[in-house]
């Protein structure tokens, strides 16, 4: 790099004595100003080089599902092995009732009356069932980490809350042709985030933001 400097005119006015030699100091200050700059953008690579990477917010989405839709369906799979205990009983009782009952019909109905009741036990835990599925589907869609997210389809409307941080964006959108014009608000909130999606809104962007929740 270049120094550059600046004369300093002497002081003694003897015009017979030998002219002095102008006294040049460097100036240093450009090389203070690179090394701030240089320290400043090492920072700020440590700072992004830490954030969560696509796959670790999903996992972080995945591990926050519903934890009472996972307990149901834990204790439904509990109620169909016992179901199916109850159905093998039914049909041990009917082979001893053929084989040691002296009314063979009296022992068939008996059977028949143990058959219907698992066949109704059955199909209330198959109902159970079918209807532990939409509350999975909508309890996935009410978390969501980075990227673009369509409205309806991906998560649903509703007030969300995530932890936010010094680097956290998000952006409200019309459209997903990546245009300015689609954003409808946007902000970069230096703390906890929280925003509400409109049901009418097209998608939702986020970025570093951590994992939105839905809280209303």
């Amino acid at each position: 790099m270049t120094e550059s400097y600046y004369t300093e005119p002497t002081t003694t006015p003897d015009p017979i004595d030998t002219p002095t030699t102008p006294t040049r100091r460097p100036r240093r200050w450009p090389w203070i100003a690179a090394i701030v700059v240089a320290l400043g953008a090492g920072s700020a690579v440590g700072v992004v080089a830490g954030t969560p990477s696509a796959e670790e917010n999903q996992a972080t989405i995945d591990a926050s599902v519903d934890a009472a839709v996972a307990e149901q369906r834990a204790q439904l799979a509990s109620e169909q092995d016992a179901a199916a205990a109850a159905q093998e009983a039914a049909d041990a009782a009917m082979d001893d009732a053929k084989e040691q009952a002296a009314d063979a019909a009296a022992a068939q109905t008996a059977a028949d009356a143990a058959h219907a009741a698992a066949d109704a036990r059955h199909t209330e835990l198959d109902g159970r069932e079918a209807a532990l599925e939409p509350k999975e589907a909508d309890a996935a869609r009410s978390t969501f980490g980075n990227g673009i997210h369509l409205v309806g389809r991906d998560i649903n409307p509703g007030t969300y809350q995530a932890a936010g941080g010094s680097y956290c964006y998000w952006e409200r959108l019309s459209g997903t042709s990546g245009e300015f014009d689609d954003i409808i608000t946007n902000d970069l909130p230096s703390g906890t985030a929280i925003v509400t999606i409109a049901g009418s809104d097209v998608a939702f962007k986020s970025q570093d933001c951590g994992t939105w929740t839905k809280i209303g």
